[in-house]
């Protein structure tokens, strides 16, 4: 615990995602009407999801286009939250994920089914 995960818009062949803070806002609320979605300074939109009993809290940075969230149990939801958003704000655009503790780019198949990218993840 305490390593923290990143994933973006694989900038090795686009630019950045074509959505804007405000489009992840409403995204969250259409797909997750009892979370919130919210600016704190430094410009962040801070993500508080709950799906069910479940709860985790992941940020978007508009200024570096990427979505960050710390290592938490079960690691699968905030995997699952950030795939379904990329599917519906950017289903085309190749992804990437990376950990602070190697930084070693993995890719994040927007495609793929969500649950096996989440069992993927890390491994």
């Amino acid at each position: 615990m305490g390593a923290k995960f990143y994933v973006s818009a694989d900038r090795s062949v686009v630019p950045a995602w074509p959505f804007t803070e405000q489009q992840v806002a409403e995204a969250v609320q259409r797909r997750w009407p009892e979370s919130t979605a919210g600016v704190v300074p430094g410009d962040v939109l801070e993500i508080d999801v709950r799906v069910g009993d479940e709860h985790c809290e992941i940020l978007f940075y508009d200024d570096l286009r990427f979505f960050a969230f710390r290592d938490q149990e079960p690691l699968r939801v905030p995997v699952v939250i950030i795939h379904t958003l990329l599917r519906d704000l950017a289903p085309t655009t190749p992804a990437i994920w990376w950990a602070d503790y190697d930084g070693t780019p993995e890719p994040f198949d927007v495609q793929a089914d969500a649950e096996q990218v989440a069992e993927d993840f890390g491994m």
